[in-house]
């Protein structure tokens, strides 16, 4: 099987791969209004990392789901060696092993768009409850794209089309959220004019990392550099 730029995130053990990181998800966090009665679903939790922070910081219920083993893994070394009650799963957003109405808050940082879109959003809205909330941060096109750059994108991340803002906002209205608003938004080229120490991504590598992949990281941030004020991200907040 190809490896993937997925594979290259799972054995690099990178966390907070998604622009902005774990500040900016922090950041985020603090206008959901958590408490230790929240139930969390972290839709595609990597690592690990975010799970245990927003249980160690809110004390709430959460629920984590990857479908890469190396990264499930990693996230229940992580919960183990931490004593959190982090309830995890291997699944797929695409179809959640949970009832109807599970969760308050549905967070997924840059996963969706590496899925079927329309039955992502579905499934975090079944899952969902009444006034719950969906938070997504994810990769947006600022501008449009040519065809070489989209196939670029395609042989990296296997992604067919990167939605603009514009699309996100209908995608997740149609999937039948009853609104949706951006709390936060920033270009590729803004961001990496911005990092700091603070938001270098974390890293727990594999013992064993095949070679393809580092070509992979490669590619990725030659890409990313490349379309750097082409490509962005903006975090949505949508209602059920």
């Amino acid at each position: 099987m190809k490896s993937s730029y997925e594979d290259a995130l799972a054995y690099y053990g990178i966390g907070g791969a998604h622009p902005g990181g774990l500040n900016l998800t922090k950041k985020v966090l603090k206008k959901m209004l958590l408490s230790e009665r929240t139930r969390v679903l972290d839709a595609g939790c990597g690592t690990g990392q975010t799970a245990s922070y927003i249980v160690k910081e809110y004390s709430s219920k959460v629920t984590a789901i990857d479908v890469h083993p190396i990264m499930l893994q990693k996230a229940h070394h992580r919960f183990t060696l931490d004593r959190l009650p982090v309830k995890l799963h291997r699944a797929s957003v695409e179809l959640l092993p949970f009832k109807d109405e599970s969760f308050d808050l549905v967070l997924s940082e840059s996963v969706t768009a590496f899925t079927d879109k329309n039955k992502t959003l579905k499934e975090f809205l079944r899952v969902l409850k009444p006034a719950g909330s969906l938070l997504a941060i994810e990769m947006t096109a600022e501008k449009p794209l040519t065809e070489d750059e989209k196939r670029r994108i395609l042989e990296v991340y296997g992604i067919t089309r990167i939605l603009t803002e514009k699309d996100w906002l209908k995608s997740i209205k149609d999937a039948g959220f009853a609104n949706c608003r951006i709390l936060s938004s920033q270009s590729v080229s803004d961001n990496l004019k911005s990092l700091t120490a603070e938001t270098v991504p974390e890293l727990n590598p594999s013992q064993h990392i095949p070679a393809v992949l580092d070509q992979i990281l490669t590619e990725h941030y030659k890409l990313t550099t490349d379309l750097a004020k082409k490509l962005g991200y903006r975090v949505y907040e949508a209602k059920r």
